[in-house]
C-alpha cells in the first residue's frame, strides 16, 4: 500500500465512541469550539497552503476542499520534493506518484461512521481534558487554541487553533506525554469558498502512477479477535472480507488505529517503527501449525499497540483469515 510518508500522514490527520471511563472536568467553551471545528471541516469549501513538520523535517502542502451536493472532495498536493498528490472523491482514495504512467488497484481501505457530533464530543471528554487558550493569529486570521489533554498513556494530547470566524482548523499539534511536539500542521494562507453544484476538480495524471483505493464502509462488530479494547477505543470499520489481508479500524473519537491480519509461512522477528506520532508494531503469532502476522499502525503511543497485541485471541485467527 502506497499511502505513507508526509502526504499520507497529512491526509490521515486531516480527514480525520459510548464511554467506559468517568468524565473529567472540562472547559464548556472549549467544547463549543471543538464542535464548531468539526462542523466547519465537513461543511465548508476552502483551500490553502500549509507547512507540515515532523521532527527536523518539513514539507509544504497545498490543500483544497470542495463541497458538492453536501459531500466533500479533498485534495492534498505536495509542493516540495516529489509532486505527490492524494485525493478523496466519493468512495475512492487516489494516490498519484511519479513514475511510469499507469492506473493500479490499491488495497481497500476501511472507513466507518463516527458517533453523532454531540455523542462524539461527550465520548472525547471522557478520555481527554478540554482546555481553551488565549486568542492569537494564524495565517493572518484570529484563532483560538483548544487543547485535548490525554488522561492516560494510551493516547497523545492534541492542540488545535480554530478560526474564530469559520471554526476551521488553522494549526494542529500532536504532543507526547512530556509536552514535546511530535507533529504539526500550520496553514500559512487560506481562502474560503462556497459549495458548488458539480464536481469540477481536474486530475492531471500525466506521467504519474495512480493508485486507486476503494473506501469500504463495513461496520466492524464481533469479528475482531481482540478480546478487550483499551478504554475509549471502539470498533469503527473493516475492509472487505474477501481480501488476503484483513483490516480492522478502531478509534477513540480522535485517534485512529488500523490492525492488519494475514497468514504467513512461518515465524519472523517482531518489527517496530515510528515516524513522528505514528507507531507501527508487527508480530507473527502461532496457532497450532499455522502462523499469522498481525500489524498495528496508528497515531498512538506504543503502549497501546502492545496492549492490543496482548489481547488477541489466537484461536480466532484461522476463522478470521479463512472466513
Amino acid at each position: 500500500m502506497k499511502l505513507n510518508g508526509f502526504v499520507g500522514a497529512a491526509l490521515a490527520a486531516l480527514f480525520v465512541s459510548v464511554a467506559y471511563a468517568a468524565p473529567v472536568a472540562t472547559d464548556p467553551m472549549a467544547e463549543k469550539v471543538l464542535a464548531q471545528m468539526s462542523s466547519a471541516f465537513k461543511n465548508r469549501a476552502w483551500s490553502g497552503m500549509m507547512m507540515y513538520t515532523r521532527g527536523e523535517q518539513s514539507v509544504s502542502l497545498q490543500f483544497h476542499q470542495d463541497v458538492v451536493g453536501g459531500k466533500t472532495i479533498e485534495r492534498i498536493e505536495r509542493l516540495s520534493g516529489d509532486p505527490i498528490q492524494v485525493m478523496r472523491r466519493g468512495n475512492w482514495l487516489l494516490g498519484l506518484y511519479p513514475g511510469n504512467e499507469s492506473l493500479r488497484r490499491g488495497h481497500n481501505l476501511p472507513t466507518g461512521s463516527m458517533l453523532a457530533l454531540g455523542q462524539r464530543i461527550q465520548h472525547i471528554k471522557n478520555h481527554y481534558t478540554l482546555e481553551l487558550g488565549a486568542p492569537t493569529r494564524v495565517a493572518g486570521r484570529s484563532a483560538t487554541p483548544i487543547t485535548l489533554r490525554a488522561n492516560d498513556q494510551y493516547r497523545y494530547s492534541r492542540r488545535y487553533w480554530c478560526d474564530n470566524e469559520t471554526g476551521l482548523m488553522l494549526r494542529s499539534q500532536t504532543l507526547n506525554h512530556s509536552g514535546s511536539v511530535l507533529e504539526q500542521f500550520e496553514f500559512v494562507s487560506i481562502e474560503l469558498g462556497a459549495p458548488i453544484d458539480e464536481d469540477t476538480l481536474v486530475v492531471d495524471a500525466q506521467g504519474m502512477q495512480v493508485f486507486r483505493h476503494a473506501l469500504v464502509e463495513n461496520t466492524l462488530t464481533e469479528s475482531t479477535p481482540i478480546i478487550r479494547l483499551p478504554k475509549g477505543f471502539m470498533p469503527l470499520g473493516q475492509g472487505a472480507p474477501d481480501q488476503e489481508i484483513i483490516t480492522h479500524l478502531f478509534s477513540d473519537g480522535v485517534a485512529l488505529v488500523s490492525v492488519f491480519y494475514e497468514q504467513v509461512a512461518g515465524p519472523a522477528p517482531e518489527v517496530t517503527a515510528f515516524q513522528g506520532p505514528t507507531r507501527a508494531l508487527s508480530r507473527v503469532l502461532a496457532q497450532g501449525t499455522d502462523y499469522f502476522k498481525v500489524t498495528l499502525v496508528g497515531e498512538v503511543p506504543e503502549a497501546l499497540l502492545k496492549g492490543l497485541l496482548e489481547q488477541i485471541d489466537t484461536t480466532r485467527l484461522p476463522g478470521l483469515i479463512r472466513g
